[in-house]
């Protein structure tokens, strides 16, 4: 318990780094929305909160940002954990489906557990491999995923889907951006923050052939989370990258990356040894650790 409440402390510490600003900026090609990008790291940080509270959408800081949320379901993992949920949101005419991530006071334990054992990927023709785990951890709560996204596509034919999670959520956002692709269902907005890298090169075209539409993998300078499982190991994030250095008060700088083909050296990858467990927690100015806190 100490060293939980010392690792809670050190988690909200906040990290300011030298930044150019001539190194970020947006390429005017993008279709990378800043505002889409914040509204939906709300919805992650609300992840992490007691499943009643967000059944309820009274989970202080993320759902008054979000005030506009109905139907929410809880994805419910095989130890009867939260795992996500979805939900519309009337507002903006959005059906979310979110996946949370490691609690943030285990990052450390499991960012020392991670193993990089893979496996053959069953939607991919092409010899996929991908980390075994996340894999495993995504098929625990498959059904329900496919299931909410029937139940609210019927009920809402003209929303858009949005696929998000942060940390392993994204690694599970970035098989049911899969899954839910390759079972019809058409994906207007993927966006995941912190997430590991889920498979191998392969991998990486495959979802590049199914899903050739606009997404995103937002980091945060030295978040660690994004070098995991590693690159020799086989390794290798789909794109494409949206890398922050930092987060001002009034101004956020971002690059999306040039990683059509292989990771950006110049944006998260450009960092030898990433320890920030702050900069895994905050993005777009929010620290979803005091949220966290407060929503249990």
């Amino acid at each position: 318990m100490k060293f939980d409440i010392l690792f809670v402390i050190l988690i909200l510490t906040v990290s300011t780094y030298a930044q150019d600003d001539e190194d970020f900026i947006i390429d005017s090609n993008s279709a990378y929305d800043e505002t889409d990008a914040t509204r939906y790291w709300y919805f992650c940080a609300a992840s992490y909160c007691h499943p009643n509270v967000i059944i309820d959408w009274s989970c202080t800081t993320p759902c008054s940002k979000t005030p506009y949320m109905d139907d929410v379901q809880i994805f419910v993992n095989s130890t009867n954990e939260n795992a996500g949920f979805s939900g519309y949101d009337p507002k903006h005419n959005e059906i979310i489906i979110v996946f949370r991530g490691t609690l943030p006071w285990s990052i450390k334990n499991w960012l020392e557990d991670i193993n990089y054992i893979k496996t053959s990927y069953p939607y991919c023709t092409n010899n996929c491999q991908v980390h075994r785990g996340f894999f495993y951890s995504y098929m625990g709560i498959h059904d329900q995923v496919i299931n909410a996204a029937k139940r609210l596509t019927t009920k809402y034919p003209n929303a858009k889907l949005v696929v998000t999670g942060h940390s392993l959520g994204g690694a599970l956002a970035t098989h049911a951006l899969v899954t839910l692709t390759v079972n019809g269902f058409k994906i207007d907005h993927f966006y995941t923050y912190g997430s590991p890298r889920v498979g191998d090169s392969a991998f990486f075209n495959f979802v590049k052939s199914i899903y050739p539409a606009a997404k995103f993998r937002v980091t945060h300078d030295h978040d660690p989370v994004p070098h995991l499982p590693m690159e020799v190991q086989g390794f290798h994030h789909i794109n494409t990258e949206a890398y922050y250095k930092d987060f001002l008060i009034f101004h956020k700088d971002v690059k999306i990356c040039n990683d059509e083909y292989k990771e950006d050296s110049k944006c998260s990858n450009q960092n030898l040894v990433d320890l920030s467990a702050d900069d895994h927690c905050n993005y777009l100015g929010y620290n979803l650790a005091i949220g966290v806190l407060v929503c249990q």
